[in-house]
């Protein structure tokens, strides 16, 4: 009980920064990013690659097909590295920058 009322306030705010990690309310740098959709995005041409996260147009990029969903690439070598395992990069944050995440 003696360890609790010592460090149970810092325990608590170690939980509440691990939950908030985890729904996305910090990122690098503790500033947030958003992780755009994969897929085309309303009536918009544009769409995210899944590898690289960059913004594609539609009308122009690249496409591969993967459990009844498009997805759109920027260049021969991301929608290659798609294809040999999509799943890797399906639920992967897209938005990568500077050696960070």
């Amino acid at each position: 009980m003696q360890w609790l009322s010592q460090y149970g306030s810092w325990t608590l705010l170690a939980i509440f920064v691990l939950l908030l990690m985890r729904r996305g309310g910090m990122g690098c740098g503790m500033g947030g990013h958003h992780h755009g959709s994969h897929g085309q995005t309303g009536t918009d041409s544009s769409a995210q690659d899944p590898v690289t996260g960059h913004s594609v147009d539609t009308r122009t990029a690249l496409t591969s097909m993967y459990e009844g969903r498009q997805y759109w690439f920027e260049s021969e070598t991301s929608r290659a590295r798609f294809e040999q395992d999509p799943s890797k990069f399906i639920n992967a944050p897209t938005h990568r920058h500077g050696g960070c995440c």
